[in-house]
C-alpha cells in the first residue's frame, strides 16, 4: 500500500487538512499534540510471561495460548523485538517492565531485587529517550500459595510479597530519577478464591494491610506514581477476587494513590470508558491499560474498533492525554510477537490521532443547544472524516512504515532470527 508514492500521500494529506479545516479543526496541531502522548508498551508480549528467572514447575496464573516460534529468551533479544515494533510505530514511546524481568548479576530473589538489577533496561532507555514503568510480579511464584499473596492469611507470605512491593517502589522511584520521566508503578495481584469464601472481609483486611505497608514510605510523584489495578475475576478466582475496582477505588480515593483501568477486567458487556469521567477527577493519577477481552479478560491483541475509538475519544473530549497514562496490555503466542505489538501499537496510536481530529467542538455546542438530533448525525458523520491520510502522512514524515508495508519488515525480521 502506497509503496515509494510519496506523492500520493501528500496528495491524500492535503484533501484531509481542507476537509478537516472546513470543521475548524487544526490538523498541525493535533499532529504535534499526538507526537506528545506516550504508549507504554508491555514487554511481557515478548516472551509470553514467562520472564528471565528458572523457578522450576511453577504455576502461572497467565494463561498464554499458543505456540509460534521465536519468543524472546533473555534482555538483549527482547529489547532488539522492542526496537524492532516501535520502528513501525509513529506515537512516542514507553515500556512496561515487570519485575520477573530483572537481569542481575547473581540469583536475587524477587523481593530482593534492586533499580540495580535492571540496568541494562535503563540503560537502553536512556539511550533510545523512552520512559519504564514498572510492576512488581506478583505471580508465578513458590511464594504465590494457594493462589494469595499480599492478602494470605499466611504472615510469612504477606511478608515476603509487602517486601517486593515496597522494593518495587524503590526501584520505580529510581527509574523514574534516572530517566527523568515520572515511572508508574502499579500493583495488580490474583489473589482470590474460585468458589464462594467465608469470609471475604478477612482478606480485604490483610490486603488493606500490606498495601499500607507498601505505601508507608512517600515518594516524590515527580519521579514515581503508584497505581492499583481492579480485576473483576479471573480463571481459579471466578467467585471472589480481593483486589476488585470497588476496593481499589476506594482505597486509592482515601490514600492519595492512583488505579489502573484495564478494559479487559470488566463484565462483557461493560466498558471502561464511562469509568475514566467518573474516575479522573477524584485520583491524582489514572493509568490506563488497552487490552481487547473476548468474552472475558482473554488479553486479545489490539484492534482498531468502536470500543477503542470510543475510549480515545473520551479521554479527548475530557481534555485528560495530558492527566491519563495509556499502556498496553495483552499476550497472545498464536502469531509473531514483533506483529502483535505492532499491530495493537499502531491501532491505539490510529485512535488516538483520531480523536484528536474530531471536531468535537461542534458536537459539543449542539448537545449543549438541546439539539441532540445534530449530535447523533454528527458524531457519525464525523467517523468517517479522512483521518487515515492524516495517519499516512504522520507515518511518512516519521519515517514510520506506511499502510502495511511494515508487514514485509516483519517477515523479513523474523526470518533472519534463529529462536525455535
Amino acid at each position: 500500500m502506497y509503496r515509494n508514492k510519496e506523492d500520493v500521500i501528500l496528495r491524500n494529506y492535503d484533501h484531509a487538512k481542507a476537509v478537516y479545516k472546513d470543521f475548524d479543526v487544526d490538523v498541525d496541531k493535533a499532529i504535534e499534540k499526538f507526537k506528545t502522548i506516550p504508549i507504554s508498551l508491555h514487554c511481557w508480549q515478548g516472551d509470553d510471561v514467562k520472564g528471565f528467572e528458572d523457578l522450576g514447575d511453577v504455576e502461572s496464573q497467565n494463561v498464554v495460548t499458543g505456540s509460534y516460534p521465536g519468543a524472546a529468551r533473555n534482555g538483549d533479544e527482547l529489547r532488539a523485538d522492542i526496537e524492532k515494533a516501535f520502528s513501525m510505530s509513529p506515537a512516542k514511546h514507553r515500556v512496561n517492565l515487570h519485575s520477573i524481568y530483572a537481569e542481575p548479576k547473581k540469583p536475587t530473589p524477587r523481593n530482593e531485587l534492586t533499580a540495580d538489577d535492571f540496568n541494562g533496561w535503563i540503560e537502553w532507555a536512556k539511550e533510545k529517550d523512552y520512559g519504564l514503568d514498572f510492576n512488581v510480579s506478583f505471580f508465578t511464584h513458590p511464594m504465590m500459595v494457594d493462589g494469595f499473596s499480599l492478602a494470605s492469611r499466611r504472615k510469612d507470605v504477606r511478608d515476603y510479597w509487602v517486601k517486593a512491593g515496597v522494593g518495587g517502589r524503590e526501584i520505580s522511584y529510581e527509574i523514574g530519577k534516572r530517566l527523568g520521566t515520572p515511572c508508574y508503578h502499579n500493583i495488580w495481584v490474583p489473589d482470590g478464591l474460585k468458589d464462594i469464601p467465608a469470609n471475604r472481609l478477612v482478606y480485604r483486611q490483610n490486603l488493606i494491610e500490606s498495601l499500607d505497608r507498601i505505601f508507608e514510605k512517600k515518594l516524590d510523584r515527580k519521579y514515581i506514581r503508584d497505581v492499583l489495578e481492579g480485576k473483576l475475576f479471573g480463571i481459579g478466582i471466578e467467585s471472589f477476587t480481593v483486589g476488585s475496582h470497588e476496593f481499589y477505588l476506594a482505597y486509592a480515593v482515601k490514600n492519595g494513590v492512583g488505579v489502573c483501568l484495564d478494559t479487559g477486567h470488566y463484565h462483557p458487556t461493560e466498558t471502561a470508558v464511562d469509568k475514566i469521567t467518573a474516575v479522573a477527577p477524584f485520583v491524582d493519577d489514572v493509568l490506563l491499560h488497552v487490552s481487547r477481552g473476548v468474552r472475558w479478560d482473554s488479553d486479545h491483541v489490539l484492534i482498531q474498533g468502536d470500543e477503542l475509538d470510543a475510549l480515545m475519544l473520551e479521554i479527548k473530549r475530557g481534555d485528560f492525554f495530558d492527566k491519563i497514562a495509556i499502556g498496553l496490555d495483552f499476550f497472545d503466542a498464536s502469531i509473531n510477537r514483533v506483529a502483535a505489538w505492532v499491530i495493537g501499537l499502531r491501532s491505539a496510536g490510529k485512535s488516538i490521532l483520531k480523536a484528536l481530529l474530531e471536531p468535537t467542538h461542534l458536537v459539543e455546542e449542539a448537545e449543549a443547544n438541546g439539539d441532540y438530533t445534530s449530535r447523533l448525525a454528527l458524531m457519525e458523520e464525523f467517523k468517517n472524516l479522512p483521518f487515515n491520510a492524516v495517519w499516512d502522512y504522520v507515518c511518512h514524515t516519521t519515517g514510520t512504515y506506511v499502510g502495511s508495508t511494515w508487514l514485509d519488515e516483519v517477515k523479513a525480521y523474523e526470518s533472519g532470527l534463529n529462536r525455535n
